[in-house]
């Protein structure tokens, strides 16, 4: 006789000598992802750090022809791993944000991030600002960003998906609630 037992992973059956023992409970079964969910998430992940297919082939010195990825993006080719793994190095993306579940909402909803420097300067000189805490370690952080990449520009700083969760977790913030706080705040640079 078997318990229902929606708690554990495990479940107690009667035996023919009245002794419980235990059997694995099997979990739910794991949605599969369709190959229209992968190429969506291709494209979407492309078009969140605009860029066009012929900026992808040139990021990957022709290794990766344009034509061959808007295939991809539009499922009429298979994509192999070592394809989808060298795509995600060039997004600079985990592999699991392409065959994971669900589409990161900021992939989904916001093009790539590029912070105004200047103006997170100037924000965090303001001590009277009621966020001058958040800004002086965005600050610190972006003077740690800098330097790993040797970028010394001084006025914008584009946001990789990386930095993005690092500025998050240094806020205290979810993602979108970091995009958020950094659209108020005229943070991030808008070309004109």
């Amino acid at each position: 006789m078997r318990r229902k037992d929606t708690t554990s992973h495990w479940l107690p059956v009667d035996s023919p000598a009245g002794v419980y023992c235990c059997e694995p409970r099997v979990p739910p079964m794991h949605t599969q992802l369709t190959i229209s969910e992968i190429s969506a998430k291709l494209r979407a992940v492309r078009l969140s750090k605009s860029l066009s297919l012929n900026d992808v082939e040139r990021m990957s010195k022709g290794s990766l022809k344009a034509v061959v990825l808007g295939s991809y993006e539009r499922g009429s080719r298979t994509l192999s791993v070592k394809r989808a793994l060298h795509i995600c190095e060039l997004y600079e993306i985990p592999i699991n944000e392409l065959f994971g579940e669900k589409l990161s909402r900021e992939f989904s909803t916001h093009k790539r991030a590029v912070l105004d420097l200047r103006r997170i300067n100037a924000q965090r000189q303001d001590l009277s600002h009621p966020d001058a805490a958040r800004y002086q370690l965005l600050a610190r952080l972006i003077r740690n960003i800098l330097k790993s990449r040797q970028d010394w520009n001084g006025e914008i700083l584009s946001i990789r998906h990386s930095d993005s969760t690092l500025l998050a977790l240094m806020a205290d913030l979810e993602g979108e609630e970091m995009m958020q706080w950094l659209e108020r705040e005229n943070i991030l640079f808008h070309k004109k």
